[in-house]
């Protein structure tokens, strides 16, 4: 009898225990979101509910909103949300303005105990808070086999593309294997676009509802394309190797880890498949490799012999480098290639140097061998070195060509008065003409759009030099306290301030205070006209070399930037950042002290 008491005992322990159980994700990792502001940290499991400790991410004047028709999805069912402790659903929620951070708690119709992912959606439209794939970083999402139609080798013909011109456009089709209802995923390509070859150029294509999509792009000469997932880590990622009229299909698995070097980017086929497949791990491992070789400080150098010596340290370490890899001919003959580029010299060594002959020599004997090549390698190395080239040589022939149009089509671009240069290839020439004559027609537009606006200055600053731009513009504002604001039509927390600042700027009406605002043809014109007449003050629309001269003399390379002047042109703050209303108040009263 003792016997069956205790065995009872202990089975009704075990039948509350049962009813007590929780399982706890303290570590986890997601597969896939849109919104990487939005985090889940913690995940408790339990018979009553599933909880969901989360954190907001953002600048303190933007607001959030978590959804009260939010919900989980597992296995084809869902589960409801049921409230939250630190938010109320539905309102609008702000972060701390010193951490930017909120944290608050979500509550589900419970789970199962054993689950082992799961997505959190707020709905499945394109702004809703979603994420895939939640887990604990110890589970292993099953991987989903990649067909064997996209891991096929190189055709006979896939060689490199020798550098002839064609307006036909590079085909690229996206396809996604583990697509769900919502993940509305954007991709993104950055290539060399000839309307201006000295800028990047991201294009974005969005997903469809079957996880495809398809883009064509008129990259006219054969290059490295980099494509990669909106607001994923950069290792999601890959490298395409474009030709005109050429097509290459991309398999993304949306669930594959991210968590190291890998890419959701899991298969290709078509044109250089292989190559693709090969060109991005390959890219990571000697990125890798090279930070483990002794650097190099550029900023030291100031002669040419030790430049040169230095130049040729790196390019035989990387050559070392990538002798050990393990890859196709084809790959290796690229990446051997892409050594002989000029490295982004520009932005480190001293001016002294760059404008010297000597530098200039060395350029032309050691980094232009692709100028001369029928297979170069053609992306912004190609771009630096045309500049060396076409002022140093009067060769002939479609590099010399190409190169001649990639150093003079950004200057017209960014309105210099430059000569048509010498560009012999018909096709090539035809394209300069195209996009200058539309860089003159958006010009005479611009300018009829903003004909009577005495505060719009757009076209009496082209001809002012970058480096008198700044003292120009004071000086048409001598005896007045000044504040200029470098801003840009996509820069969100520029405009934030712009119209917090609103109150402030009514408030110190009738004081001698001038508001400059500055932005540069990063900003599409259109945009800037259909925003300014909101905002009170000076407008200056300036080239990009002009703004980056300013903040460059301001020590700054980045929006929003800040600069106050007092009536006798000193300056008296600098601040990159929006430090707050009050503080932007107290700094100008200052000034007019």
């Amino acid at each position: 009898m003792k016997t069956k008491i205790l065995t009872l005992l202990f089975a009704l322990v075990c039948v509350v225990a049962m009813g007590q159980k929780k399982v706890v994700w303290e570590e986890l990792a997601v597969s896939y979101s849109p919104n990487p502001q939005f985090m889940i940290t913690k995940v408790e499991f339990s018979k009553e509910k599933t909880t969901l400790y989360a954190a907001y991410q953002y600048p303190p004047d933007g607001w959030f909103r978590i959804s009260g028709e939010s919900y989980l999805q597992s296995e084809g069912k869902t589960y409801a949300i049921v409230g939250s402790d630190s938010i109320a659903l539905d309102e609008e929620c702000y972060t701390d303005k010193d951490t930017w951070l909120r944290k608050f708690v979500l509550y589900f119709k419970p789970l199962p105990l054993d689950t082992k992912e799961f997505d959190f959606l707020e709905g499945t439209t394109l702004n809703d808070f979603k994420v895939f794939a939640i887990h604990e970083k110890s589970y292993t999402m099953p991987v989903t086999p990649v067909p064997d139609e996209y891991k096929a080798d190189y055709a006979e013909e896939d060689v490199l593309a020798e550098m002839k011109y064609s307006d036909e456009p590079a085909t690229i089709h996206f396809k996604a294997m583990n697509y769900r209802k919502g993940m509305n995923t954007e991709v993104q390509v950055q290539y060399v676009d000839l309307k201006n070859p000295s800028k990047p150029v991201d294009v974005d294509v969005r997903l469809d509802d079957n996880g495809e999509a398809t883009l064509r792009l008129p990259i006219y000469f054969p290059q490295i394309g980099w494509a990669s997932i909106f607001n994923v880590p950069w290792t999601s990622q890959c490298a395409l190797y474009l030709a005109s009229g050429k097509e290459v299909t991309v398999l993304i698995d949306m669930l594959h880890d991210d968590s190291g070097a890998n890419s959701k980017f899991v298969g290709f086929k078509g044109y250089f498949a292989k190559f693709d497949r090969e060109m991005y791990p390959l890219v990571v491992n000697y990125n890798k490799a090279f930070a483990e070789t002794e650097g190099t400080n550029w900023k030291e150098i100031h002669d040419v012999a030790t430049l040169m010596n230095a130049v040729k340290k790196e390019k035989d370490d990387g050559v070392d480098i990538l002798k050990g890899f393990s890859c196709s001919k084809t790959a290796m003959d690229y990446l051997m290639a892409d050594e002989y580029n000029p490295p982004y010299l520009d932005n480190v060594v001293a001016d002294s140097l760059l404008n010297s002959k000597e530098f200039t020599d060395f350029v032309l004997r050691h980094y232009t061998k692709n100028l001369y090549s029928p297979t170069a390698v053609f992306g912004y190395p190609f771009v630096d070195a045309s500049k060396y080239y076409v002022k140093a040589t009067d060769a002939r022939g479609i590099n010399a060509d190409l190169a001649r149009y990639c150093y003079c089509l950004p200057l017209v671009l960014n309105g210099k008065d430059v000569p048509k240069p010498l560009i012999e290839d018909k096709n090539l020439s035809d394209l300069y003409d195209k996009y200058v004559e539309e860089y003159k027609q958006s010009v005479a537009s611009n300018k009829e759009k903003i004909t009577g606006n005495d505060h719009i200055h757009y076209l009496d600053m082209t001809d002012v030099s970058p480096d008198s731009i700044l003292s120009t513009i004071l000086n048409r504002y001598k005896g007045k306290t000044v504040l200029i604001d470098i801003w840009a039509t996509w820069c969100g927390p520029c405009r934030v301030a712009i119209d917090q600042m609103k109150p402030m700027k009514q408030e110190l009406d009738g004081k001698d205070i001038v508001y400059i605002y500055m932005t540069s043809s990063t900003s599409p014109f259109d945009r800037w006209k259909e925003l300014i007449p909101d905002i009170h003050g000076e407008h200056y629309y300036l080239t990009e070399e002009q703004l980056n001269h300013i903040l460059q003399q301001y020590g700054e390379q980045a929006y929003p930037t800040y600069a106050i002047y007092n009536s006798k042109g000193e300056r008296t703050y600098l601040m990159t950042g929006f430090p707050g209303v009050e503080v932007m108040k107290e700094e100008l009263e200052n000034a007019m002290k």
